[in-house]
């Protein structure tokens, strides 16, 4: 990945993998791929949650593309 991919926006959206009291999936758009990175790193400490990111290329970054990364 581009080190300019990571200043643009993304979409990052957390599903639940567990029956919840709210709402299945919890979208939200971030001025950057970085911030939607840091957000997702939360998400992977819960087993319930999937966080999966959208870039503005289009580009799908799964859950376990994500832990790649961060690790």
């Amino acid at each position: 990945m581009e080190t300019e991919a990571l200043e643009r926006p993304a979409d990052l959206t957390i599903w639940r993998t567990v029956p919840a009291s709210s709402p299945l999936a919890q979208p939200a758009r971030y001025d950057t791929l970085r911030e939607a990175i840091a957000a997702a790193a939360g998400a992977l400490t819960d087993p319930a949650k999937q966080p999966w990111i959208i870039t503005e290329e289009g580009e799908i970054l799964s859950p376990n593309w994500i832990r790649t990364y961060l690790n």
